[in-house]
């Protein structure tokens, strides 16, 4: 076998060096195709999320809300998302959601997305205009237009802004914060089978008006998301619709 081996090789180098190019061509394009091969392994840009309640959030070790809590997540803490698993989705406080697998510092469980978003979350005595100062970027600037009544400023504001949320949710949750609307109002933004409004359940006496309203297309959209607050002589409103790729939050208050 030696033999063979060494008058093949010496046959191959005689005749030209077309053997070994070749077979450097073959090894080229077999690496080439194994790269092709292993590049949709790489792990995409990970995606991050934002935990978006003020009471934080449990990650555990299972997908569902009985599993074994690892840790709690505090507010408004940065996670990676692992993996999403099917059929868990679930309704918790009227927010629909899914259990997600994601990491946090090095820790890896399952969290209910419900309370998760793409945005940071205002931070606490954080003021609007600070608040979106720090989440605007280059590509995607965020500006807030205030206009006062005509009238005079003290006869109300009107303020309107464009947020660049996920979703409903998002959009209303970021509100929320943003805007200091009651926090026992937590809509069930899934169910768009018809208009429904839900009034504050810790309305004071002498309010006459505090109410959030979700709007519902005939196709079973939503529409706009209206919460209304009003005493006997003041006025507020904040109207949540959607735009391109974005959500108009605009806030107007008014007093006589």
């Amino acid at each position: 076998m030696k033999i063979n081996t060494i008058i093949l090789a010496v046959t191959c180098v005689a005749v030209s060096l077309s053997c070994d190019t070749s077979n450097e061509n073959k090894s080229d394009q077999s690496t080439q195709e194994t790269l092709a091969i292993a590049t949709p392994n790489v792990l995409a840009t990970p995606t991050h999320f934002y935990v978006n309640t003020s009471s934080g959030l449990s990650l555990r070790s299972g997908t569902n809300l009985t599993s074994k809590k690892i840790l709690t997540l505090p507010y408004g803490a940065q996670v990676t998302l692992v993996s999403k698993p099917e059929h868990t989705v679930m309704t918790v406080d009227g927010i629909t959601g899914e259990m997600v697998e994601i990491n946090y510092q090095g820790a890896t469980g399952f969290a209910f997305n419900g309370y998760l978003t793409s945005l940071a979350p205002p931070q606490s005595n954080e003021d609007l205009q600070a608040y979106i100062n720090r989440i605007s970027t280059p590509e995607r600037p965020i500006k807030v237009i205030k206009k006062a009544n005509k009238k005079g400023k003290d006869y109300g504001m009107t303020t309107t802004l464009e947020l660049p949320a996920k979703n409903w949710s998002e959009a209303y949750q970021i509100s929320q914060r943003l805007f200091n609307l009651p926090k026992g109002l937590h809509p069930d933004l899934s169910n768009t089978k018809e208009t429904i409004t839900i009034t504050n359940g810790n309305k004071r006496a002498r309010t006459q008006t505090d109410e959030l309203t979700i709007k519902v297309t005939p196709k079973g959209e939503v529409e706009n998301i209206t919460y209304s607050y009003s005493l006997r002589d003041y006025k507020r409103t904040v109207v949540i619709k959607q735009s391109d790729n974005a959500y108009l939050i605009r806030e107007e208050e008014i007093s006589s």
